[in-house]
């Protein structure tokens, strides 16, 4: 009897120290972490992190990249000249990465009239949309995370004039980031 005692009673502390050993390799495994900042987490990772705990990031810079051809044609008469452009924007807060972000995208389009020794702007079409309404890009490469832009102008009469585009994002706060302009040629074809 008494030796099974003492044998649960070294069963019972072994069993315990046991627990405490298999506590104490895992923590020496698993590492200490603090909830603070690391000097090797980048600007993005704390872009990123902010964006996924719903606080606001400050958009700094905002990058448009067109194709050769950025053309639409959207006209149900079929003929070739178009009536809209497409390009993506990509929302940089600073960390040379695109992120995507609530707010509103400003898009004018001047035409460029060149008279005899001046040039004129006209404003000719303007768009405005919340950023939750336009189509993200499917798989983010290089420069992040960004969105789609595809815009119809009103006017038929574009074909063939010189436009300037201008992209402005204003985030939830009111804070305003604007693209470069740019200027292109509309192609006008004769049908």
């Amino acid at each position: 009897m008494m030796r099974q005692r003492w044998f649960q009673s070294l069963l019972g502390r072994v069993i315990s120290r046991g627990w405490i050993m298999a506590l104490a390799f895992l923590v020496v495994v698993a590492g200490c972490h603090s909830g603070g900042r690391t000097k090797s987490e980048s600007r993005a990772d704390r872009a990123a992190k902010a964006r996924n705990e719903g606080r606001k990031v400050a958009i700094r810079k905002v990058a448009c990249l067109y194709d050769q051809r950025p053309w639409l044609n959207c006209d149900v008469h079929g003929d070739r000249d178009p009536e809209g452009l497409w390009y993506r924007v990509f929302l940089d807060p600073g960390t040379g990465k695109g992120v995507l972000a609530k707010g509103t995208f400003h898009v004018e389009m001047y035409r460029i009239d060149h008279e005899v020794g001046e040039m004129k702007r006209t404003l000719i079409s303007d768009w405005h949309y919340p950023s939750e309404q336009i189509s993200t890009i499917q798989k983010p490469g290089l420069l992040g995370e960004g969105y789609v832009l595809q815009l119809i102008w009103a006017d038929k009469a574009t074909a063939g004039k010189e436009v300037e585009i201008m992209t402005r994002f204003e985030d939830a706060l009111g804070n305003v980031s604007r693209s470069g302009t740019k200027r292109l040629r509309v192609p006008k074809y004769d049908s």
